[in-house]
Parts: C-alpha cells; sequence; structure tokens
C-alpha cells in the first residue's frame, strides 16, 4: 500500500512537470507569434490603414496658409481637380489620359508580349539562358541608372540612336526623342516595355515550365503547329499565372510617376496623376487636391481593377 501511494505521488509530480514543460513551450510559441506578427501589423496600421484614413480626411480640407492650419472645405478639391482634368489646367487632362494610357499598356501590350517572350524561350532555343538574364537585368539594376542609360541612348547629341541614323544615311529622322511631344510619350512607354518584360517573363516562363511534359509530348506526336499549341494548350495551362501578372500590371499603372519623372520630369506630355500627386506634395502645392487626386485615382483604379478581374475569371471558368 505504501509503495502504490508513493509511486501515485510521484506519477502525479511527473505530470504535473508535464504539464508545466508543455505550458512553457505554448507560453514560449505565443510569444514568438506575436513577436513576428507585431511589426507587420504595426507596419499596416500606420503606413496603410492610417495614412490612408489621414489622405481621405486631406481630400476634405485644405491648408490656410496664413495659419498654416488645415480647414474643412468640403467637396472643393475634387471641383479644382475635375475642373483641371477637364480644362487640362496645368496638364492635368493629359495626366489623366496617360494613366489609363499606361493601364492599357501594362495589361494589353507588356503581359501579351511577356507571354509570347517566355514560351519562345521555353522551346530552349539557342542562347535561351543568356536571353533570360538579359531580360531580368533591368529589374536588379536601379531604376535611376537605367533611366540615365536609356536618356544617353537616346540623347539629341552623341546619342547611340541618333547617331546610328546619321550613319545610315537618315539624318533627316534624328530628333531631341525625349524632349519632342511627338516622340516623348512614346519613348517612355518603349523604356517601359523594355524594363517590363523581364519580371513577367521569370513568372511566366516558371508557369510554363509545370506544364506536364506528357501533354506537350502527346500534342506533338498529334502533329499540332506551336501557334494552336501556344494558343489551346499553354494559355489555358497558365491563366491564373496570366491573371496574376494581370492584376499586377493594372495596379501598378496607377502608381507610375519614377518613369516620366526621370526621363523628362514630366515635361512633353509625359505626366500621370501619381506624378501631378507627388508634384503637389513636394514642391509646396496643395495638400488637400495631392489627396483627392490620390482617393479619385484609388477608386477608378479599383473599378477598373474590378473589371479586368471580372473577364479574366469568367476566361478562366470557360477554361476549367
Amino acid at each position: 500500500m505504501i509503495l502504490s501511494e508513493i509511486s501515485k505521488i510521484e506519477n502525479k509530480d511527473k505530470n504535473k512537470k508535464l504539464i508545466k514543460v508543455k505550458s512553457n513551450k505554448l507560453n514560449k510559441s505565443k510569444l514568438f507569434v506575436v513577436l513576428m506578427l507585431a511589426w507587420p501589423v504595426a507596419h499596416w496600421l500606420i503606413f496603410t490603414l492610417f495614412m490612408n484614413l489621414q489622405t481621405l480626411a486631406y481630400s476634405f480640407q485644405r491648408l490656410n496658409r496664413f495659419t498654416g492650419k488645415m480647414r474643412f472645405a468640403g467637396i472643393e478639391n475634387y471641383m479644382e481637380l475635375f475642373n483641371k482634368i477637364i480644362n487640362n489646367t496645368a496638364s492635368y487632362g493629359i495626366a489623366f489620359r496617360n494613366t489609363f494610357l499606361w493601364l492599357g499598356l501594362n495589361v494589353l501590350v507588356i503581359v501579351p508580349l511577356s507571354l509570347v517572350v517566355a514560351y519562345v524561350l521555353s522551346k530552349k532555343i539557342p542562347f535561351y539562358r543568356f536571353f533570360n538574364a538579359v531580360l531580368f537585368i533591368p529589374n536588379i539594376i536601379s531604376i535611376v541608372i537605367l533611366t540615365m542609360v536609356w536618356s544617353f541612348a537616346w540623347a539629341p547629341n552623341q546619342g547611340l540612336v541618333n547617331e546610328l541614323l546619321t550613319r545610315i544615311g537618315m539624318e533627316n529622322l534624328t530628333r531631341v526623342w525625349l524632349g519632342d511631344p511627338k516622340t516623348a510619350l512614346i519613348n517612355v512607354f518603349i523604356y517601359c516595355v523594355w524594363a517590363g518584360i523581364g519580371f513577367n517573363n521569370l513568372i511566366l516562363s516558371g508557369a510554363i515550365a509545370k506544364i506536364p511534359k506528357e501533354i506537350l509530348e502527346s500534342a506533338e506526336l498529334d502533329g499540332i503547329t506551336n501557334w494552336q499549341e501556344f494558343i489551346h494548350i499553354i494559355i489555358p495551362s497558365v491563366w491564373p499565372t496570366i491573371c496574376t501578372v494581370t492584376i499586377l500590371g493594372a495596379t501598378a499603372a496607377f502608381r507610375v510617376f519614377l518613369h516620366p519623372q526621370l526621363l523628362t520630369n514630366g515635361q512633353y506630355g509625359t505626366s500621370t496623376i501619381a506624378l501631378k500627386v507627388v508634384e503637389e506634395v513636394l514642391g509646396g502645392g496643395s495638400y488637400g487636391l495631392a489627396s483627392a487626386a490620390g482617393i479619385t485615382m484609388a477608386v477608378l483604379g479599383y473599378i477598373a481593377v474590378s473589371i479586368i478581374k471580372k473577364f479574366l475569371d469568367k476566361r478562366e471558368k470557360e477554361w476549367s
């Protein structure tokens, strides 16, 4: 009896120790989770939620330059913004147009072109690894360096393009490419295509590589052409990835400001609404107007991206 009671007591002590150890481990794991989540949650609360709410509040306020305080202004900032866009005051109308041109460029040009490039390189043509590396280089080099090199290449004096045109006897085509309203925007668009294909190509190439080889081999045995393979096998197989890349490109279109700022300083018809917001804030302009422009483009961007996503989802359902 005494031995059995002693063993019971020892078992109870062991159980208590095990419970205590498990409790300590659980507490440590909870502390670890809390610490890991603390920074991203705090970052989101401060730089996303708070900043967006503050921007929304500023869009209904105007700065009193005599007192240095913000005053409630209702929808004055929005009315001023719409008037500037309609009348193209300070090139706001052109900036508004260019923002949606960038949307079309990202969705209708860069994504399809990236898909074609990814498909061609997936065929392992000669030097395909080299081409993959070259296409991705713009994504690992500072945009400041990239735009500087691009500007040098298209410079009116001693620029690579004008020098080449002169050497082949086409001097009449030489011009100030980034300083001519007729060619500046197109030139910036070409730069965006060159710099934007690499990232999309990397993502789409990974998706194409995951397509089972058996499917492609059986299709090849059936005698389908590369075009038929691209349309009926590649596109449906990587459609979810295409949707992701398209949505990323669509949302990025409403945040473009560095490219025109660094290449043309937003002049010669290349500005965007995002660049106008930056100029208003950094140039001592109206915080209220900048906030109203940001909120307006956020709403329009949400509507545009929602429409694009709805179309993409509809196509995915047809193929599934």
